[in-house]
């Protein structure tokens, strides 16, 4: 039994015999304490004031601490029971530049089709232009620039061949289908052997109907499945007007925009593996020998894909890529063209005409030059006027008319440069230049002089009260 619990009556007679007749008559009288358990009871009060101390002090000072501009949270650790404090004051950064910059000159005139629709987009800046009014309508075999992503996206080719396929009798009799239906196909064999990248050629080449099926299959468990996955990836990237209803094109219900195409196709160069399987004006194959592309200007004036497709629904629909020389850097253009009445070589010439105009357009824009001054910096304990800059030249690639956002994120160091405060050069943040789709340049802000760290005693506080002492004298 625990010897707190100590009162039986026996016990208490015994004390109250030996303290005198008055205490003995009091019934509830308890033992005296021993010293050591009242030391006990002493330190255990004076710890519980201490705790209770700092916390009343955190209680007070975390409202200044938190409306402090700059200040970051303080920082609390224990050692041996007791709780310090240690208060972490940053400078703030009070940005110079204009957030956003339009490029100067008028918006590019491009020669769009006056039948179907058209569109161009640039890698890394965004949408250059497209026809008005753009309607989701079908795409053909474009759609398999979409099979081709999904199925690279789950079995990467890793620079290698993949996976080694061997094609059955069920595999002939669907290609002896995609004849009779007069779709485009590649002929295969039972016993012959294929790989991963060989299939992918034959999808993106000859643009084989059979294969887009036969890729489906083997990545999803069944066309419908694969199907899903399409739309997924579409519903992710944004293509609001794309939907899919096969792996092929074939089914008029794989429906597209000319801007939803373009944007695809900027992002499918970007697939590790893509281009590899589809920049061939040729390509051969153990059965049926040596194909050509369907793709007319693929090999032309820095063209290295993408791919065509036509049907009765469809029309001639052929989406372009190239890479392109502005000023010192190289870029990728997509050039889209769908409902095209005419040839695939029509479209081909559409696309380059699209493709030379957008170039003819595009230029390096000076967004901030080397070592200006980006941003002042703001210290409550100071008086020095101090910026950081930008220690080389921001550009980016643009045409007139498109705006270009300027944004600083500031990250100051809480532990000073030699622990007197900020040293000059030292990273205070980055400034990032984005277009209206991807940020194209980033870099460090850098301070341009000595900044001392906060005095000890120093608080927000002293320094208003002193400031209007001084304007009411």
């Amino acid at each position: 039994m625990s010897s707190d619990r100590i009162g039986t009556t026996p016990m208490v007679s015994s004390v109250a015999a030996s303290l005198g007749s008055d205490t003995a008559s009091w019934p509830y009288a308890r033992p005296k304490r021993t010293e050591l358990r009242a030391r006990q009871r002493r330190i255990y009060w004076r710890r519980r004031a201490i705790v209770f101390g700092c916390l009343a002090a955190v209680v007070a000072g975390s409202g200044w601490l938190i409306a402090v501009p700059g200040a970051r949270a303080f920082v609390a650790s224990s050692s041996k029971g007791a709780l310090r404090l240690s208060h972490v004051r940053v400078p703030s950064l009070i940005p110079l530049v204009a957030d956003a910059t339009k490029i100067p000159g008028p918006v590019p005139d491009l020669p769009f089709v006056s039948t179907g629709q058209s569109a161009v987009f640039v890698r890394g800046v965004g949408l250059l232009g497209a026809t008005p009014r753009e309607a989701s309508v079908p795409i053909a075999s474009v759609t398999k620039v979409m099979t081709a992503i999904i199925v690279l996206r789950d079995h990467p080719l890793n620079n290698g061949s993949g996976p080694v396929f061997t094609m059955t009798a069920a595999d002939h009799q669907a290609w002896t289908q995609a004849v009779a239906n007069d779709d485009s196909s590649l002929e295969v064999v039972a016993g012959e052997r294929l790989t991963e990248r060989q299939l992918l050629e034959a999808l993106m080449v000859p643009s084989a109907d059979n294969i887009a099926n036969y890729l489906a299959r083997w990545d999803a468990g069944s066309i419908p499945a694969f199907v899903r996955k399409m739309n997924a990836m579409a519903a992710s990237l944004g293509l609001s007007g794309t939907h899919y209803a096969d792996a092929s094109g074939v089914n008029p219900g794989s429906r597209s925009t000319a801007i939803d195409q373009a944007v695809l196709g900027a992002y499918a160069m970007e697939v590790p593996g893509l281009v590899s399987v589809e920049d061939h004006p040729f390509v051969r194959f153990p059965v049926e020998g040596t194909v050509a592309s369907f793709n007319p200007v693929v090999g032309q004036d820095g063209v290295i894909g993408l791919k065509s497709g036509f049907t009765n629904a469809a029309q001639i629909c052929l989406v372009t890529a190239a890479r392109r020389k502005v000023g010192d850097q190289i870029v990728l253009v997509v050039a889209v063209t769908l409902g095209q009445p005419s040839s695939l070589a029509g479209a081909g010439v559409i696309d380059l005409q699209l493709l030379n105009a957008a170039t003819a357009d595009l230029g390096v824009h000076q967004v901030l030059s080397s070592l200006q001054p980006v941003a002042a910096v703001s210290a409550g304990w100071t008086n020095k006027t101090l910026d950081v800059y930008v220690p080389a030249q921001m550009s980016v690639v643009a045409w007139p008319g498109l705006t270009i956002t300027t944004s600083l994120k500031t990250s100051v160091p809480v532990a000073p440069g030699a622990g007197r405060g900020w040293t000059p050069g030292t990273k205070m943040g980055i400034v990032e230049v984005s277009s209206p789709t991807a940020i194209e340049a980033v870099e460090p802000v850098r301070l341009n002089g000595f900044l001392p760290s906060a005095p000890p005693g120093w608080s927000p506080r002293a320094t208003t009260t002193s400031t209007t002492a001084s304007s009411s004298s």
